[in-house]
């Protein structure tokens, strides 16, 4: 036919036999996971790694030989040769009545461990590893343990070893002393060092001193607690919504939290809220006193044990952020009920509604259901995406009748 193309051969890319990138990637993954850095580390000695091959049939051995040809000379220039070849081929015969029997690559073999470092141009990286392992043996057999069990996690830190390590046996030696983590004495190290490697320097301690840690303390937000070192107290801000002076003649203040929960107030009523304006506007309310809780902090108040035996009522953001506190803090006061968290709440105020960058789709099983309600139509996005109402958008009359109302309705 005239002007008709000629079909293009089939590549070995497209017939998917395999190439050095193939092998580089094999191994690869095994570097990934871990796996290839066990001799750097001691722990075992090296065994050479067959990767194998994708290779022609007979049937297009026979069709395109030209392309097989190409595609092993390809793999051999690959290979090397000479006294350091990157790898060694392993071959095998393919062929048969429509074409003689040719020897075709069929694996690509690692002898020694160096040809693998070549191959994936990581000796340096092994080379790093080989000293920050030794170093650490030097400095604790357990910090060394742990680096052969995640070397590819202690490479990340290499430029900071030295610190890490210093860090952790400073924190061995003062475990359980109360002692401030600022007064870290080694050099370059400080409390922002500390603060930014807590989950690593957890883990380096949980092995150097197995059993030290209060396991009931998260080594991310209670990592000073959990080594039994001293921390900065938990604060929170408290008022009088009657005027009643809480502390000698102070009506609004900043207090420890641990202090507080031994001065049980003498209160009835007491609100939570999350924004410091709202907290700071609150109206008149008899034998009341409002906590300003600052979003996730709220859940301090969970220690103040006299809490329990108050009229509890919490009014956060209508978000989903603000039903998920809502629902662990009536983890910590099984009765505290919610206020301005309601659909009609929703509604009334659609056009001071704005985005919520980062929404919530927890399960959460301590809602009642006008509360589930709302927040079914905020996760679920029923009338817009990802809205909020922020409480200091709320109109401030219906905060007054909302509150006078919800202590009217109950007995406490």
């Amino acid at each position: 036919m005239s002007g008709a193309r000629r079909p293009v051969p089939p590549t070995a890319a497209s017939r998917r036999w395999s190439t050095v990138d193939d092998v580089r990637a094999a191994l690869q993954r095994r570097w990934d996971r871990g796996e290839l850095l066990a001799t750097v580390v001691g722990n075992g000695s090296w065994e050479a790694i067959r990767v194998p091959l994708a290779i022609p049939t007979a049937r297009e051995l026979a069709s395109d030989f030209g392309a097989v040809q190409e595609w092993a000379v390809q793999l051999h220039q690959a290979a090397g040769r000479g006294r350091s070849p990157v790898f060694r081929l392993e071959e095998r015969r393919v062929g048969g009545r429509l074409v003689g029997a040719n020897a075709v690559p069929a694996a690509a073999w690692f002898d020694r461990p160096e040809q693998v470092w070549r191959l994936l141009g990581v000796a340096n990286e092994v080379s790093a590893l080989a000293g920050l392992h030794a170093a650490s043996e030097s400095a604790h057999p357990a910090i060394a343990a742990w680096v052969a069990a995640h070397p590819l996690r202690a490479l990340r830190h290499q430029a900071a070893w030295p610190k890490v390590t210093a860090t952790v046996l400073w924190l061995g030696s003062s475990v359980g002393t109360a002692a401030y983590l600022r007064q870290i004495d080694v050099p370059g190290v400080d409390t922002k060092f500390i603060e930014g490697n807590r989950t690593l320097l957890a883990e380096l301690l949980d092995v150097v001193l197995p059993g030290a840690a209060d396991e009931s303390r998260s080594p991310g937000r209670d990592f000073a607690r959990r080594y039994g070192f001293s921390d900065k107290p938990a604060m929170t801000r408290v008022r009088s919504l009657d005027r009643t002076p809480l502390f000698g003649a102070i009506t609004d203040a900043v207090v420890r939290v641990d202090e507080l929960a031994r001065i049980a107030l003498p209160v009835r009523r007491v609100i939570i809220v999350e924004n410091e304006v709202t907290f700071l506007a609150l109206p008149f309310v008899p034998g009341a006193v409002a906590f300003f809780g600052a979003g996730f902090d709220v859940l301090r108040l969970g220690r103040i044990p006299w809490l329990l035996d108050r009229d509890v009522v919490y009014w956060g953001d209508l978000d989903t952020d603000g039903f998920v506190i809502l629902d662990r803090l009536r983890g910590q006061l099984p009765d505290v009920r919610s206020v301005l968290m309601d659909l009609d709440t929703l509604r009334a105020h659609e056009s001071q509604w704005t985005t919520d960058p980062t929404p919530s789709r927890a399960v959460l099983e301590r809602l009642t259901p006008d509360e589930a309600a709302a927040y079914r139509v905020l996760r679920d996005n029923d009338l817009g995406t990802s809205l909020r109402l922020e409480q200091e958008r709320v109109n401030f009359a219906r905060i007054a009748a909302a509150l006078e109302t919800a202590w009217a309705t109950h007995v406490g």
